[in-house]
């Protein structure tokens, strides 16, 4: 490492090597001692969320938006899905937060929050439906119906019930865009079925009115927030999971009476 001459010691070939090295790794440790201490204080981070379309513009928007105000340096990749490929996408390490409805039960993820949000009736103010206090599953099928496509927990819960009772389903309009479906009831057009964080907004400015249904399957439906099961989050994807349980524990449902408009209920 080192040779001794007139002049006292210097370093070989093989030192000067062994310096940068050294110097290298000091400055490498520096950058990730600095990232580490950006990732406390959040000034920089990733967040990898898989969702389904309705909660998009929803209280997930509103979670977003606020958390980047105290956090601007953290980014967010944030894609759309049925439910089915949210949950797989959370499984296989593709996303790190998932946020689904009505999700079956997968032995690859764990339920961080579990929030109550049976299926509505939804139709615009003018529908004839439209007064009542409650409904039956089989009276909204005397209307033109526009439902999801199968592979969303919507769909997943419908035709659930409609096997057990032996419905045969005739949608006019079936899609993977939650838009579409509350786009066909606000124009009158015919009916749909949401629950109640994907539509929540349409109805708080009176667009569609949402309508509980009397069939207990139907009400016994959630929206999730999971993630992979024995995973240790990154920091700000934790920190971000935090903040999404205070915003969705304020945009939870209200009462089914609280969400359909005053009326009178079927004899």
């Amino acid at each position: 490492m080192f040779e001794r001459n007139s002049r006292g010691v210097t370093l070989t070939t093989a030192g000067e090597l062994y310096v940068r090295h050294a110097r290298s790794v000091l400055v490498d440790l520096e950058r990730v001692q600095t990232e580490i201490d950006d990732l406390k204080g959040l000034r920089r981070g990733h967040v990898r969320i898989r969702t389904i379309d309705g909660i998009v513009a929803g209280p997930l928007s509103d979670a977003v938006s606020s958390f980047k105000k105290s956090h601007p340096g953290v980014t967010f990749q944030l894609n759309s899905t049925g439910t089915e490929l949210v949950t797989k996408a959370v499984r296989d390490g593709e996303a790190d937060i998932g946020i689904a409805y009505h999700p079956t039960p997968d032995t690859g993820v764990s339920i961080a929050m579990r929030i109550a949000d049976p299926l509505l009736l939804i139709v615009a103010p003018t529908h004839p439906l439209a007064s009542r206090a409650a409904v039956d599953f089989t009276e909204a099928l005397d209307f033109p119906l526009a439902l999801p496509e199968p592979t969303f927990g919507i769909r997943k819960l419908i035709n659930a019930l409609c096997q057990s009772e032996r419905i045969a389903l005739k949608p006019e309009l079936e899609t993977n865009s939650i838009e579409a479906l509350r786009g066909f009831a606000r124009s009158g057009a015919g009916v749909s079925m949401l629950h109640y964080l994907s539509i929540s907004r349409d109805v708080e400015l009176g667009l569609v009115v949402a309508i509980p249904f009397r069939n207990i399957a139907l009400q016994q439906s959630w929206v999730e927030i999971c993630t992979q099961e024995g995973r240790q989050l990154p920091i700000a994807a934790e920190r971000f999971m935090d903040h999404l349980r205070q915003i969705f524990s304020r945009s939870s449902p209200k009462p089914p009476s609280a969400i359909a408009k005053a009326g009178p209920s079927r004899p």
